[in-house]
Order: C-alpha cells, then structure tokens, then sequence
C-alpha cells in the first residue's frame, strides 16, 4: 500500500484505509503506538498498551492521633 504524506493544520499526516482499520483491528479513536525501526527505513504502528489501573485522583494518609 502506497499513501502520501499531506498538510493537515500544522501537522503532516498520512491516512489508512477503511479496510486496513479493519483487518487490524482498529477504529477511530484508538490509541497507537509508534516506532521506527531498527534500519530507520520503516515505522512500525502497533496498538496500544491499555493500562489496567484508574488513577482515581486522591491520596491516602494515616489516621492522625487516633486508634
């Protein structure tokens, strides 16, 4: 598959096609993962690590002065 690189905004951005979305599992909105590859001839797209903690926002500390 051969795409070309377009200005979007102050961006340059390369599209994918419906049907490689979806033979890999993919649809708008997912996070990706980035990299070039080892000869840095190549970029390699692979999904993204989901974490499976929720950061809730608010910390724990020890009762003061009591039991």
């Amino acid at each position: 598959m051969q795409r070309k690189i377009f200005k979007t905004g102050h961006s340059l951005a390369v599209t994918l096609s419906q049907s490689l979305l979806k033979e890999l599992g993919l649809k708008m909105g997912d996070e990706v993962k980035i990299v070039l590859g080892k000869n840095k001839e190549e970029i390699v797209i692979s999904h993204a690590q989901k974490t499976s903690q929720l950061a809730l926002g608010f910390k724990l500390r020890p009762k003061l002065g009591g039991k």
